[in-house]
């Protein structure tokens, strides 16, 4: 092997390619390459580390007693831990003949003194371990536009005139900047015209071209700073239905984003999709629509995709299905008498792939229930048309559980707190969830506040909450070994659940109005409830899982298999597997600050 390709394999392995060009030089220029038999032992409580080890061919068992832990392959690297600390309490054994790169522990340590990336890998904690390393999961993948920011994209000009300017001068001034907009500043409020507004007021409404502009500015604007991710503008396009939004550097409107633009610097179709949902006229059309998600999923995940985005955009877009569906057959002397609502997976906007239905309606109590009966079981059955399989536990608004007025509700949610049996708590965490998605959104309002009021200062309804989420074992070993049963590993129960279920304990018990579970960390740091390494530990651990899963159920989509909660660790490569075993030792931490918190070890 060349030294040209001694670079190229060393810098294709992590965290190696993070080593300066002089620094990946100085490595290859201090190892040797190495052959052992097999069984030969390399490392082991008896016996020190002298090198860092990077395999070329063949394969090397690390084992715990006699308990196999790991296999490491071509381009996998061990122990730095050794090397590092100066003991181990594992044996490593050659399991097929090795041919390897070693470099002694004088060398390994020099590299880490040069390059505080490369050292950080190895001697930080868990978070920023699996964040170093999704890091490189992610620029691997990533295509260009997931981490261009609006800065990067074509702005058109900005037209700012004053609220008096008579529409004349502002046209003029428009023609003059060539742009296809006008923003009206009124005080320190900015308010925008574009064309369809002037056609609507001058040639429609016969309004004086010549008077000022301000009175026909729509407010408010719609705006996102130039050093934010291209996703979010999407994100703000597809959820607005909106044409345009105004850049600004801290307060300084410097540029328009025009959706063309946007649509020409993104590869998928998304805004086109939400476009179709927004203009179906029939329900085949907007079955269509909703066709399309998968290919998006499929489209952005490849690209390296945090799962946090995709969901929300995919959660956008659910959303705008259910509300076109809702008005689409809802009567409109109706439509407002009622809530309809999404919760679970679906209100934490956690669900991409169509999984199961949890939705359901809350009605005034001035209107006659009964009269939703009919078109709510016709909901319930389009959607299933559409691919939302129906939901196990009957979580639909097809049940009349599930579609009842606010009286009903209320004396249900009053149970729930006082007299908690069954699956009341459950009930009373995917409702806590949920989010309007159509109707009248202040008949939730009224019931989560009733919620908030109802859970306030009761430390041992809020301990029996919580307990549920150690109802599952965390499936990984007290020496980092996972759990396995037939290759397969339940990272919603070992691992997505427990993160879920505890941040929406800690969430409901601090009046947290935030959904999302993301979301619901970022505010439990901003409380001080965790310290700061520790939230962004529970974030990445929770995106890794997430993502995990999600490959398994794209694999299984492919082979036309039902989707499950488990993962084949088969399919995972040696990056994935590392950054499993972290995120469930982050799990078991959670568990244990769970523990100490609600004073779990107390409650029966």
């Amino acid at each position: 092997m060349s030294l040209h390709d001694q670079e190229s394999f060393l810098r294709s392995i992590h965290p190696f390619e993070l080593l300066g060009a002089k620094d990946l030089q100085n490595a290859v220029a201090s190892m040797n390459i190495a052959y052992y038999k097999k069984d030969t032992l390399l490392i082991g409580p008896q016996k020190s580390a002298e090198f860092l080890y990077i395999v070329i061919k063949g394969e090397v068992g690390e084992y715990f007693e006699k308990d196999l832990l790991k296999v490491y392959s071509k381009s996998s690297t061990f122990d730095a831990d050794a090397l590092i600390y100066e003991k181990c309490e594992n044996t490593f054994i050659v399991l097929e003949e090795l041919i390897c790169f070693e470099m002694t522990k004088k060398d390994f340590k020099k590299l880490l003194d040069a390059s505080n990336d490369f050292k950080n890998f190895y001697i930080k904690d868990l978070a920023s371990k699996i964040q170093s390393a999704k890091q490189k999961e992610y620029t691997t993948q990533m295509s260009g536009f997931m981490i261009a920011r609006v800065a990067d994209t074509y702005l058109h000009k900005v037209c700012i005139v004053d609220f008096s300017t008579p529409i004349m001068d502002a046209l003029k001034k428009m023609e003059e900047i060539k742009t296809n907009c006008i923003l009206v500043q009124e005080g320190d409020e900015l308010g925008i015209v574009t064309d369809s507004v002037l056609r609507k007021h001058i040639l429609y409404e016969n309004y004086d071209k010549y008077a000022a502009i301000g009175p026909i500015a729509l407010k408010p604007i719609i705006s996102i700073q130039s050093d934010d991710f291209l996703f979010n503008a999407l994100l703000s396009f597809t959820k607005n239905s909106i044409k345009r939004i105004i850049v600004k550097k801290d307060d300084e409107v410097i540029g328009i984003l025009e959706q063309l633009d946007l649509l020409s610097y993104f590869a998928n179709h998304t805004y086109l999709v939400a476009v179709q949902i927004k203009k179906a006229s029939s329900i085949e059309e907007l079955k269509q629509a909703s066709r399309d998600f998968i290919n998006i999923i499929k489209k952005l995940h490849a690209k390296g995709t945090k799962v946090e985005y995709i969901a929300k955009l995919i959660s956008e877009l659910n959303e705008k299905i259910y509300e076109k569906l809702y008005s689409m057959l809802v009567p409109a002397e109706l439509a407002q008498k009622a809530c309809l609502i999404v919760m679970g997976s679906e209100g934490r906007k956690e669900q991409m792939l169509k999984t199961d239905q949890d939705n359901a309606l809350i009605i005034q109590d001035a209107c006659d229930v009964a009269l939703f009966q009919e078109v709510m079981e016709q909901f319930t059955s389009i959607l299933i048309d559409f691919g939302f399989p129906k939901c196990d536990g009957n979580i639909m608004v097809c049940n009349p559980y599930w579609r009842k007025n606010t009286s009903q509700y209320k004396s249900e949610i009053a149970r729930w707190l006082e007299a908690p049996s069954g699956d009341d708590y459950m009930h009373l965490a995917i409702f806590y969830d949920s989010i309007c998605v159509a109707g009248d959104s202040l008949l939730l309002l009224e019931l989560k506040t009733m919620i908030y009021e109802g859970t306030k200062n009761r430390s041992i309804f809020m301990a029996n909450f919580a307990k549920s989420a150690l109802l599952f074992e965390t499936p990984i070993g007290m020496f980092t070994n996972l759990i396995v049963h037939d290759n397969m590993v339940d990272v919603k129960k070992g691992g997505i659940f427990p993160i879920v279920q505890g941040i929406r304990s800690l969430a409901l018990e601090h009046n947290i109005t935030e959904t999302t579970t993301v979301g619901r960390i970022r505010q439990l740091k901003k409380m001080k409830i965790f310290e700061e390494d520790f939230s962004g530990a529970l974030i990445e651990a929770f995106d890794t899982l997430l993502n995990l899963r999600l490959k398994e159920r794209l694999h299984s989509l492919e082979k036309n298999r039902k989707f499950q909660n488990s993962i084949n660790i088969s399919n995972l490569n040696q990056l994935e597997l590392e950054l499993l075993k972290d995120s469930l030792k982050i799990v078991n931490k959670f568990k244990s600050f769970l523990t100490h918190h609600f004073k779990l070890n107390m409650v029966g």
